[in-house]
């Protein structure tokens, strides 16, 4: 088991903006179509991370398979026992400067969520702070253990918390 160690996003922002930037021209110039967003927690001020770049790209129905096919080239499969007909993982853990995870989405469906929560963590600070002391909790413990709380924490697909934000 690797502990897990989180940084303040503050710490790595600048090379989480220059390479999501990077990134976005490279995804962009294969998929024009597409819309391309960082999210995670190195797109939300104040927030703990460990120290990854989340890419979510959301694309229509009809892009979907063509924008994986054509990601292929720039990214290894992530989870393909996971893959859906509206969601497909990707990642580049071996970046020599932070490692990355892209997620495609088909847009208005039920995992085009990750921008949500990105924006419901930017907004709601007591959510963020909730947020912050569980991935606390977890400091030199497994990623799996992490990873399992956070998964109860958000429910499927980030429900959980977009509901309760919606009341």
């Amino acid at each position: 088991m690797t502990p897990i160690h989180f940084y303040k996003t503050e710490e790595l922002l600048p090379i989480a903006k220059g390479l999501f930037k990077e990134e976005k021209e490279h995804i962009l110039t294969l998929c024009p179509n597409a819309l391309v967003e960082h999210v995670g927690a190195t797109s939300v001020p104040g927030s703990l991370t460990v120290g990854d770049l989340d890419i979510q790209i959301r694309v229509t129905k009809q892009d979907f398979h063509s924008t994986c096919e054509k990601l292929k080239s720039l990214y290894h499969e992530n989870h393909p026992h996971l893959w859906t007909n509206e969601l497909a993982l990707f990642h580049k853990k071996d970046h020599s400067e932070m490692p990355m995870s892209i997620m495609v989405t088909v847009m208005d469906t039920k995992f085009d969520e990750f921008y949500k929560t990105r924006d419901l963590l930017r907004k709601d600070k007591g959510m963020l702070e909730k947020y912050n002391s569980l991935k606390s909790q977890f400091e030199g413990k497994s990623l799996e253990e992490y990873k399992k709380a956070k998964r109860e924490f958000f429910g499927p697909n980030g429900q959980n918390r977009l509901l309760d934000s919606q009341k």
